[in-house]
């Protein structure tokens, strides 16, 4: 019976990694990307259990601005803490212009301004930190997150 219970618990987790999409891509850096992609997926994997949390900074705890404040430090680039400061600042840069490193920003009606942000990586791609927790890839071109795109920031040359 104990057998049969870890074996379970295996299966679990094994089919249990659907439940938060795309985190393969995350693992050591792939030769297939860039530098600064890579990167920014091995730091994403680290804070691929951090809760949202409005107004905290660290891997107890974060969120959005946070989390891209802290991935950007990682590559000496100091950016303002909050995401309208973040939006704010940087140089602007086109969608079809995007680069790995690139901070990517939405209206998304939530927090109390209303605004999400992310880092782009590359294809369409960011990642966030999400308000269900955790550091998560997502496309530029989902529905959801297409309708709110409103700008992008580059703080990396």
């Amino acid at each position: 019976m104990r057998q049969l219970f870890f074996i379970f618990l295996a299966l679990f987790f094994i089919t249990g990694c659907s439940f938060y999409p795309n985190f393969a891509f995350m693992g050591k850096p792939n030769y297939h990307y860039s530098n600064v992609e890579s990167k920014l997926k091995s730091i994403a994997y680290e804070w691929r259990k951090t809760p949202y949390v409005l107004g905290g900074n660290t891997k107890r705890g974060a969120d959005c601005s946070a989390f891209t404040q802290k991935a950007l430090l990682e590559f000496n680039a100091k950016i303002p803490r909050t995401t309208v400061t973040q939006l704010n600042s940087g140089i602007r840069v086109s969608k079809s212009h995007l680069k790995a490193g690139d901070l990517v920003f939405f209206r998304t009606g939530r927090g109390p301004n209303g605004m999400h942000v992310g880092i782009y990586t590359s294809k369409g791609n960011f990642i966030h930190l999400s308000s269900r927790g955790g550091a998560r890839e997502a496309n530029l071109s989902n529905s959801y997150w297409k309708s709110r795109y409103i700008g992008a920031r580059r703080y990396i040359r």
